[in-house]
């Protein structure tokens, strides 16, 4: 069985692969764990193992880069679980390496486990965007009158501008005739 692949965690957060002897990204990592390689992420000042502690943050990013969030049940399922390390999670999530033939024959059965938690997490985040979109409605609802508003303002500004040109017109139509009137009047032809 080939040794595990060891990633040294630097101070300044870089992250280095010492088998291969260079610097590698999350996403690199993320690559080789799909691939089937079996890392160890270490401190390299410390010694601690962050190995959890990256896959984590692997997970974190992926979720913040995905459109599909993870349903907040599911979330809150992960927080409540991982105070037992999420034995109990993995336990459900995982299929079992050597199924005795008592639990293969229930497995037919039963539904997979994954399977239901697939489903409760459907269901959570479907009721999520059923809420999401009832706020929404309601929200658009109580700006509906500010839209009215806004609309009104509109118009009046509007109104104020051609009531504006029709001033600057008619003041203009009456400085000219008054500099008419002026030429014409008997004190200027004195």
């Amino acid at each position: 069985m080939p040794e595990a692949r060891t990633i040294k965690r630097y101070s300044n957060r870089k992250l280095y692969d010492t088998r291969d002897s260079r610097y590698v990204t999350l996403s690199q990592i993320a690559t080789m764990v799909r691939a089937g390689e079996d890392i160890t992420v270490i401190d390299n000042a410390s010694k601690d193992d962050l190995t959890s502690l990256t896959l984590a943050q692997i997970i974190y990013e992926q979720e913040k880069k995905s459109s599909e969030v993870l349903p907040l049940s599911a979330l809150r399922e992960l927080v409540r679980r991982s105070e037992a390390r999420l034995a109990d999670l993995r336990d459900g999530l995982l299929p079992r390496a050597d199924p005795s033939p008592t639990e293969e024959a229930g497995a037919k059965d039963d539904a997979d486990p994954r399977r239901g938690l697939l489903e409760s997490s459907r269901e959570a985040l479907e009721d999520f965007q059923r809420r999401v979109d009832e706020r929404l409605h309601a929200l658009l609802d109580t700006l509906a009158p500010f839209r009215q508003l806004q609309e009104e303002i509109g118009r009046v500004a509007q109104r104020l501008e051609e009531v504006e040109g029709r001033l600057r017109k008619l003041s203009l139509r009456r400085r000219s005739d008054d500099e008419d009137g002026a030429v014409g009047s008997p004190q200027a032809r004195e």
